[in-house]
């Protein structure tokens, strides 16, 4: 009975007839889903300084990635009641935000300013009024002279006067800043 069939197959293809075909209904396929992410903006982290509560303001992220990538946007606090955020000239990716903006003795904030620096050093005492639109105490990055954009990333307090961070176009280098 087999060898019938392949007969007549041959047949019909030798013959240039087509095959009939029978219409195979396609199942509907579960695929994965993540969960949404979370539509409320809320308080992420605090980092208590000196009579001023910073407040990472964003959306939850997913259990076992880094807090820091749901930050939206910081939030300072003051004892006096007044809340100020802090407002970049550029633009942070989720990727920019960092939680240790505090140097180790409490004096001083640093502050990203865009993908592309430059970081601003700013004295707690002075946080209100640099907030206002004052000028921040160091502004530091690096200056490509050709005048390309540089990334800049991961700048953190390696003391109480010394700032490490990293920039570059392609392949980021180490740099460090001094308060001194």
């Amino acid at each position: 009975m087999k060898g019938f069939f392949s007969v007549v197959l041959a047949l019909f293809t030798a013959c240039g007839t087509k095959v009939p075909s029978v219409p195979v209904q396609a199942q509907p396929v579960a695929l994965p889903t993540r969960p949404p992410p979370s539509p409320r903006i809320e308080v992420l982290h605090e980092v208590l300084l000196n009579g001023v509560v910073a407040q990472f303001m964003g959306r939850r992220v997913p259990e076992g990635v880094s807090g820091r990538y749901g930050v939206e946007g910081i939030r300072f606090q003051f004892d006096d009641g007044r809340s100020l955020p802090f407002i970049p000239l550029g633009t942070l990716y989720f990727s920019d935000w960092r939680f240790d903006i505090d140097s180790p003795d409490g004096l001083h904030l640093l502050l990203l300013q865009d993908r592309y620096g430059p970081y601003h050093v700013v004295r707690v005492d002075q946080l209100a009024d640099y907030l206002d639109g004052g000028k921040p105490a160091w502004e530091f990055g690096h200056k490509d002279p050709n005048g390309s954009a540089w990334i800049h990333e991961g700048g953190r307090w390696q003391s109480n006067t010394e700032i490490l961070y990293r920039a570059g176009l392609t392949t980021l280098f180490e740099d460090s800043f001094s308060l001194e």
